[in-house]
């Protein structure tokens, strides 16, 4: 049994709280976040304490495990003293936004031999576990090829953190780093080249690339791209990935893996609500391809599919509660890290990179515009 606490009461944070008041291995919680109208506000909704103090949680012997949910710029400062206080990690992703900070963070967990876990919760979401389970199966034989297409409407807003180089560090760390982790997952590959263009940003308040077309070339030959493009989906008001999936197929929305090896393929559509296999065979003609395997879910299962925050929460749980380490650990955490640091670099330079050459000396937060304009206070707390 543990004593967990929550640090940054945002929706992540608060949603965390939730799953965790229904954990049986959880005896007690707390949440904590730097503004006190949150707290009050968490705690009279959920019924669970809150502190604006960051020492309560420190100083706190009882408390084992602690949840980082805090904006960007404050998972280094936080993750440290966390461990620092022997306190169990599981810091989101990114996980900072340097990549020096993040070297640091794998340095003190392994130095300290603590456990620390970032959110790559989407190695938990039923969507795309499926399609590792088929590949470690061999169905698709070796994974060669895999196309990420994501296209969503501006849903943070002009006031948010995360439109500013400060709060969010970069797209990629922010929102695409989900999208370069599975690949590496599903193809068990180191990368060796890293090559991502931009076009001008439509979003004109965005002080972070708002489009990516970026390619990661494997040890292996394996080849991964993404395509990522916010802005073009004009008529939903909200986040594409959190509720009415159904209202926004068909109006821009798109977030698809391709993915396709020696022996067959697979789909992953969210929108569409479906993951696909193909199967492939030979004839007189020539190569064939056949549709074998269709899956569906229904809209109350969104989340368990695609952003599983649930499964993986509980996970941390019980490894923490029974000393196991972590699912996948921190240096595998930090070379997800680095590629998306790289592909910042790559666009930011006009040029591939080399990952051989690629280190935490690369140590920028790169934005897209000089001039910051005005941002609301970030959720969680910035150590001094």
């Amino acid at each position: 049994m543990l004593k967990v606490a929550v640090i940054g009461l945002g929706g992540n944070g608060t949603h965390k709280l939730r799953v965790l008041a229904n954990c049986n291995r959880v005896n007690g919680l707390i949440g904590m976040d730097l503004d006190s109208e949150r707290t009050a506000v968490v705690a009279g909704e959920l019924g669970i304490p809150t502190t604006t103090s960051l020492d309560e949680i420190l100083t706190d012997t009882a408390v084992k495990l602690v949840f980082v949910s805090s904006s960007n710029d404050a998972h280094k400062e936080l993750t440290l003293a966390a461990m620092a206080s022997n306190k169990a990690v599981l810091c989101e992703k990114p996980m900072a936004n340097t990549l020096a900070d993040a070297h640091e963070m794998v340095e003190a967990a392994e130095q300290g031999e603590q456990f620390l876990e970032i959110g790559f919760e989407a190695r938990h979401s039923k969507l795309y576990a499926t399609i590792k389970k088929w590949i470690d199966a061999g169905l698709l034989g070796e994974v060669v090829n895999t196309h990420c297409k994501y296209i969503s409407s501006e849903f943070w807003g002009r006031n948010s953190w995360r439109v500013t180089s400060e709060g969010c560090g970069n797209m990629f760390g922010e929102k695409l780093s989900h999208y370069v982790d599975l690949p590496r997952w599903w193809i068990g590959a180191e990368v060796t080249e890293v090559y991502s263009v931009c076009a001008p940003t439509v979003v004109p308040y965005f002080e972070v690339n708002d489009n990516y077309h970026t390619t990661y070339k494997f040890s292996n030959g394996a080849v991964s791209h993404i395509t990522f493009m916010m802005a073009p989906a004009a008529t939903f008001r909200g986040d594409p990935l959190q509720d009415v999936i159904g209202q926004q197929e068909g109006d821009g929305h798109v977030l698809r893996f391709l993915i396709c090896g020696t022996r067959g393929a697979a789909e992953t559509d969210v929108f569409g609500r479906t993951i696909k296999r193909w199967q492939f065979g030979d004839s007189e003609h020539g190569m064939t391809s056949d549709l074998v395997e269709t899956l569906t879910w229904q809209p109350a299962d969104d989340h368990l599919y695609f952003h599983n925050t649930t499964d993986h929460t509980l996970d941390i749980v019980r490894r923490v509660d029974e000393g196991l380490p972590p699912s996948w650990p921190a240096p595998d955490a930090y070379e997800t890290t680095r590629l998306c640091f790289a592909a910042e670099h790559s666009a930011a330079i006009g040029k591939p990179v080399q990952m051989s050459s690629f280190s935490r000396e690369n140590n920028h937060a790169y934005c897209f515009r000089p001039s910051a304009p005005s941002a609301s206070p970030r959720h969680g707390p910035s150590l001094p």
